[in-house]
């Protein structure tokens, strides 16, 4: 038996983040502490059934509603106090509020009983430093503890039934009304004039995509929007209208992400009219299908919902029937990033319904819907081959199931070869694949993300990223850009925040013109994805026996298709990687894809030659280096090729 200090952590509520935890669970196992990481969507209460095992709680809120789940935690703590007389270390940290400066929610959280409180992310060392401190203060000492695998994913019930086949309409209409009833806004949906709400041709995304592509190239700009309030959303996207915007969208709060509409509600009642809203989202099903109508009749552009998590029934046919022309999500994008215990054979069915409904529009009303998928997934160090594959697999489901209109996406990671190499090969593979079978004509846009993980601090090298980033999207032809702030790393992004991200994209998509890549190293990137790419699809389709849903799950079970720093417990975690001299991301553990040896050694003597040059032996170094170095504004220039490691 050794002695070690043992760890909890895990997030609270509705938030889905678990990059940060995940970086925590990896750097305390390697300094020698036993950890459980719960993961995501947590009550207070698992805190406290789990923490009378522990020395130290780390609790994450990343969603800025932290004081709706924190009202009790007062009195929690003093309950469980008094069943014992061990001492422990409570931990809060994240984005822990859309309101309250940093200064007055530390205060707020400390007097509730917190030992530290961090609103804007730390490093690994100062937490660390603390962690000792409050350990020697309280007298807690290490204690002998059994070391065993305690994030080992668990096995996936009813997998035998999984099948590539749509949903029937007799199953389509036996669960429609079951969903509809869900919240009393749904029956609105079947009263809905479905034929006028999307009369409007101009305002449907799948001809803006068709007519884009077919015209000169300039990339679509979507910037993110959401807020609680129809009229102060419509206020906004009127604004961003006049400074670029193409396509219009907003975001679900995260409470109705998960479906907890109450809750949605309560945040809608507690911001006024014109002011910060309390959500961190438009809260689609409180608003129902009139609210909709009343976005889309103001509105000249077609319009997106974006939500994430796996069950967007509702929301969709909500949206839907009120006018919007385009829905995101995947059975998988919105699984593994997002959901913590939700079956990828349960998310399946889910998600089989969405593009259920995309089919019955086309064939019932005429009207095309897209399907978009979300290829960021976790957002940090993502090596494009999962995400190119993970797309790949949505995308020729969605076609079996009859839809015709798809968005396949990524996000830009930083270095420039790669990233324009990880469209290019998006484009050209999915295409393949629908081919392959049998949906040739499908219309296929590619989705770009800007930098999606933790941004620069640093206003002036936030705006030089985002500049930097449109050129590389430029380069790369994508149909769609995905815009960001400059304002990410300090606040929720106001309106104006986001007109200016707009126009410093729209120069940066001028620049584009006078900016030469480098062809050989672009060409390079392309090979290696595409072996990589076509060796994991594959797998699949030998897992998978005829059937490409079926294979996507047993390739997770196997630890093929690895999301890193995913918080589902269907997901094995075992994959990581870090960023190459270069910037460019690679896989630390190679081996555990079905490569060929020569990829595998090209990822390992990459990824040897940069902890050489910096003199790095600890896989957690290298991870916390790449996670934090670009929010602590430690990089040359943007992109990052040829400066990340000198």
């Amino acid at each position: 038996m050794n002695k070690s200090y043992r760890l909890l952590i895990g997030s609270v509520g509705d938030d889905i983040h678990s990059v940060g935890m995940a970086l925590l669970t990896i750097a305390f196992r390697e300094a020698g502490f036993l950890v459980k990481n719960i993961g995501i969507g947590n009550s207070l209460d698992d805190f406290f059934y789990h923490a009378k095992n522990f020395d130290a709680i780390f609790i994450s809120c990343n969603n800025g509603h932290s004081e709706l789940y924190f009202e009790d935690f007062p009195r929690k703590l003093s309950a469980f106090q008094m069943g014992g007389d061990s001492p422990r270390v409570w931990y809060l940290g994240g984005n822990l509020s859309v309101k309250e400066d940093g200064h007055a929610i530390v205060k707020k959280f400390m007097q509730m009983g917190f030992s530290f409180v961090a609103p804007k992310p730390v490093t690994w060392e100062t937490i660390l430093e603390n962690l000792m401190k409050d350990f020697h203060n309280l007298g807690i000492k290490k204690r002998e503890v059994n070391r065993q695998d305690i994030d080992t994913p668990i096995e996936i019930p009813y997998l035998d039934t999984v099948t590539d086949d749509k949903m029937t309409d007799q199953e389509f209409q036996a669960i429609r009304n079951e969903v509809l009833a869900s919240w009393p806004t749904g029956l609105k949906v079947l009263e809905t004039d479905i034929k006028k709400n999307h009369g409007n041709l101009a305002k449907n995304l799948h001809k803006l995509i068709t007519d884009s592509q077919a015209g000169d190239y300039r990339p679509l700009l979507q910037p993110r929007t959401g807020v609680a309030h129809v009229s102060d959303e419509i206020s906004i996207l009127k604004y961003l209208r006049e400074n670029g915007l193409d396509v219009s969208s907003i975001q679900l709060d995260a409470a109705s992400r998960k479906n907890m509409y109450a809750m949605a509600e309560a945040g809608v009642l507690r911001t006024e009219k014109g002011k910060v809203s309390f959500l961190n989202g438009y809260p689609v099903p409180i608003h129902g299908v009139q609210g909709m109508e009343e976005i889309l009749q103001a509105i000249d552009t077609p319009f997106q919902i974006r939500a994430g998590s796996p069950d967007h029934r509702l929301t969709y046919e909500i949206g839907l029937a009120g006018g919007a022309s385009s829905v995101e999500g995947g059975f998988i994008c919105y699984l593994y990033p997002y959901d913590k215990l939700t079956s990828p054979v349960t998310s399946l069915k889910l998600w089989k319904y969405v593009d259920k409904l995309a089919e019955w529009y086309n064939k019932n009303y005429g009207v095309i819907i897209n399907r978009e998928y979300f290829g960021p997934l976790t957002t940090s160090l993502i090596e494009p081959t999962i995400a190119i594959c993970i797309n790949i697999v949505q995308a020729v489901l969605a076609a079996k199931s009859g839809v015709s209109c798809i968005s396949v996406s990524v996000a830009e990671q930083g270095n420039r070869s790669q990233d324009i190499a990880a469209i290019r090969v998006l484009d050209k593979l999915t295409r393949g694949y629908l081919s392959k079978y049998g949906y040739p004509n499908c219309t296929v846009s590619t989705v770009y993300h800007h930098y999606m993980a933790a941004f620069p601090k640093d206003v002036d090298k936030a705006r030089e990223m985002i500049f930097n980033s449109s050129i590389t999207g430029t380069l790369a032809k994508a149909t769609k850009f995905m815009v960001k702030t400059p304002v990410e790393a300090i606040h929720i992004p106001a309106k104006e925040d986001n007109a200016e991200a707009l126009q410093i994209t729209l120069r940066g998509v001028k620049a584009a013109r006078d900016t030469k890549p480098d062809i050989d190293m672009i060409q390079q990137e392309v090979r290696i994805l595409e072996r990589q790419v076509t060796a994991v699809m594959q797998s699949i389709e030998i897992l998978g026996q005829g059937s490409l849903a079926k294979g996507a799950i047993r390739a997770f079970q196997e630890g093929i298709l690895d999301v890193p720093f995913s918080p589902s417990t269907f997901n094995k975690n075992k994959l990581v990687a870090g960023r190459d001299c270069n910037g460019a991301i690679r896989f630390m553990n190679p081996q555990l894809l079905p490569f060929d040896q020569d990829i595998i050694d090209f990822h390992l003597e990459k990824m040897h030659q940069r902890m050489l040059k910096q003199r790095i032996s600890k896989t957690s170094q290298v991870i916390e280096q790449d996670l934090t170095r670009i929010w602590k504004n430690d990089y040359q220039r943007w992109p990052l090729d040829g400066v990340y490691v000198n």
